[in-house]
């Protein structure tokens, strides 16, 4: 039988903004959501400061003064290229990966090597941090749901090696003593709550409940958390993920917008975005939907949300013809008397390239069709070398209004050369 080993990178943006500014290290961090609007990611000397996660900027500006706290807007680019790195490395050292999100990843480790899954998983953890200077914690079991109770408990440790190892029932009945019964992966507020009611406090509590009463009132996903903690495997590693349904890009918008000309100059730099991102995964689009609304916190203000879906001719991933539809259906939903809060551009019913049938009644040339593939892949090479934006459609407009909302944004380190760091 094989072993599951979550490894789940600390305070992983946080940690991302500290690679090429080591003079951070240990210093509190936030990192903020799009617009600067909200906390999304600390680094644990920010929580304990007690700022939360989620919390309005606003907020805690007062904690900001006080406190040597650094500053940064959310920098996906670097985040994505880190998250790749490390991921590309776990691969080279397990037997079996899947990537569950940007900063975790379930590893199947053989018992066939000589050494301890303690000693493989601290050598791992050590070439991650030498080698890309990410922080981890890593929780070893014998099945998914017991790997993230143990990883849970490695985080703690924050004064020792950060791995830790529940295998045999007496590790595993200590480590779900300890373990708040909303800690269990899986388990929600919902069920925390109802579980509580129930005088379920502990994942230990979980642990000892009748199975038919679990079956009973948590259903068959509730019992196979339940026969997770038991030791059994109910849950398979997921070597590939299932592919995209869809692509979204949307953003909120610091101050109200009104003008067409500004609203539609957004919409062109999400449906680049969009178009950008699914050409990166080798997909294409069926349909596309811009959406549109006013701020529903406002009742103050009009209110109004709307929506228009087009087909593609045939599906597509172009960045000319993605814009051309997304600016479409804008003109056929925008009202001058609303002021906008939010909008956005969803690219739907994804395919592999290459997968769908021609339109009979719609032609285009060979030619034209690699012409296209040829512009959109020089679009693509310039902003991947120099950074996202560095070549933009004109009406864009792109620092306006995109780059101003990011007002602690930090280098392309990882996609621009002129960002590199330099060392004297």
């Amino acid at each position: 039988m094989n072993i599951v080993a979550l490894v789940d990178c600390n305070s992983f943006y946080a940690s991302c903004e500290t690679i090429f500014k080591p003079d951070l290290s240990k210093k509190p961090i936030v990192v903020l959501s799009n617009n600067d609007g909200c906390v999304i990611a600390r680094s644990s000397e920010a929580k304990k400061l007690g700022i939360k996660m989620g919390v309005p900027f606003f907020e805690i500006k007062q904690i900001i003064k006080k406190y040597p706290v650094h500053v940064f807007s959310s920098n996906y680019s670097l985040y994505g290229n880190i998250s790749s790195r490390v991921m590309g490395v776990l691969k080279e050292h397990c037997d079996r990966l899947e990537v569950y999100s940007i900063d975790e990843a379930f590893l199947i480790l053989n018992k066939y090597s000589e050494r301890s899954f303690v000693s493989r998983a601290e050598g791992i953890k050590k070439i991650i941090r030498k080698w890309i200077g990410i922080p981890v914690s890593i929780g070893i079991a014998n099945n998914k749901t017991l790997s993230k109770v143990a990883n849970h408990l490695a985080k703690k440790d924050e004064l020792g090696s950060q791995v830790v190892e529940i295998i045999n029932q007496k590790q595993i009945e200590i480590s779900l003593k300890v373990l708040g019964v909303g800690d269990i992966w899986g388990i929600g507020a919902r069920i925390e709550k109802f579980l509580q009611k129930n005088s379920i406090y502990t994942a230990y509590d979980l642990y000892k409940t009748d199975p038919r009463w679990v079956r009973q009132h948590l259903g068959v996903v509730g019992e196979r958390t339940y026969r997770e903690l038991h030791g059994e495997i109910c849950i398979p590693i997921v070597e590939r993920s299932e592919p995209k349904k869809q692509c979204r890009v949307s953003r909120s918008f610091e101050s109200y917008v009104t003008s067409f000309h500004d609203l539609e100059k957004r919409i062109i730099s999400y449906a680049t975005r969009a178009s950008e991102k699914i050409r990166s995964d080798g997909l294409q689009a069926k349909k596309i939907t811009t959406f549109i609304r006013s701020n529903k916190f406002n009742n103050n203000n009009k209110q109004y949300h709307a929506a228009r879906t087009f087909d593609f001719i045939s599906p597509s991933n172009d960045l000319f013809e993605t814009i051309k539809f997304a600016i479409k259906a804008l003109k056929s939903i925008y009202r001058p008397e609303i002021k906008y809060k939010k909008a956005g551009v969803l690219l739907s019913d994804l395919t592999p390239e290459g997968e769908y049938n021609r339109d009979l009644f719609f032609h285009q040339s060979e030619e034209s069709i690699l012409k296209k593939i040829r512009v959109n892949k020089v679009f693509d090479n310039l902003n991947n070398r120099y950074g996202s934006g560095t070549i933009c459609v004109a009406k864009e407009n792109y620092e306006k209004f995109y780059i101003t909302r990011r007002q602690n944004l930090s280098p392309a380190y990882t996609s621009n050369f002129d960002d590199l760091p330099n060392v004297n």
